[in-house]
């Protein structure tokens, strides 16, 4: 009888249909699966073993915690740990950070002195219709509790920041980031707090966005000096 048989090729012992099943089903798996490979990978500056994180430059014009930044850089580094965080004297590599640029804008309108097109505060919103000239729509109170007790706003900052091979005195990396950051404070429209902390709130406020700006610029850097 021929191999090529048909009643031969009916009669495989299930054993070995099983066998071809378990070496199709990982192709199945597979082909459902979407994978991206990259040829980055870790590639430490020859020599560096240390960094010192320098204090941070602000020329903003903008009263900003900029330690925070200072203090971010310092904890990315320390947990990588690629590099050993020393002081300026001792170490291989010196971080800069320069605040180019920052500001703090408050979101919403303050309708406390929202006035309608009369220039007179408003109190009530007008009747729709009372057989006159209707209203136009800036007559109306504003609809965003928000606006009305500020206690939303964006704060923007340019940032860059460099890595120096203090023994070669060339540039191992440097990198610019242009970061705008939306935050909320609790006011005293909450009845949580009274109005006397309101700007105390804000402020909070503020440190907590830009702790968090800084830490995501900090682990990004950090990740462009070693991943190349």
């Amino acid at each position: 009888m021929s191999v090529f048989d048909p009643c031969q090729k009916a009669n495989k012992p299930l054993w070995q249909v099983g066998q071809i099943l378990v070496f199709l089903l990982p192709a199945f798996v597979l082909a459902g699966c979407a994978y991206r490979f990259t040829n980055r990978h870790v590639k430490l500056p020859a020599g560096v073993h240390s960094v010192a994180v320098e204090a941070v430059f602000d020329t903003s014009q903008e009263v900003l915690p900029h330690e925070m930044l200072w203090q971010s850089l310092q904890r990315a580094f320390a947990a990588d740990g690629h590099w050993q965080l020393v002081s300026q004297s001792q170490a291989d590599a010196l971080v800069r950070a320069h605040v180019r640029a920052a500001s703090v804008t408050a979101v919403g309108t303050n309708l406390d002195n929202d006035l309608n097109s009369r220039g007179v505060v408003k109190v009530k919103d007008p009747e729709a219709f009372d057989g006159g000239p209707p209203p136009v729509p800036s007559d109306f109170n504003q609809m965003t509790q928000a606006g009305k007790f500020r206690d939303q706003g964006t704060l923007t900052t340019v940032v860059e920041v460099e890595a120096w091979n203090l023994s070669t005195r060339q540039l191992i990396a440097r990198k610019v980031y242009p970061v705008t950051s939306g935050f909320r404070a609790l006011h005293a429209a909450s009845g949580v707090t009274t109005k006397f902390n309101d700007h105390l709130r804000y402020e909070e406020a503020t440190r907590e966005a830009f702790l968090h700006m800084s830490d995501g610029i900090a682990k990004d850097f950090v990740r462009t000096v070693f991943m190349r």
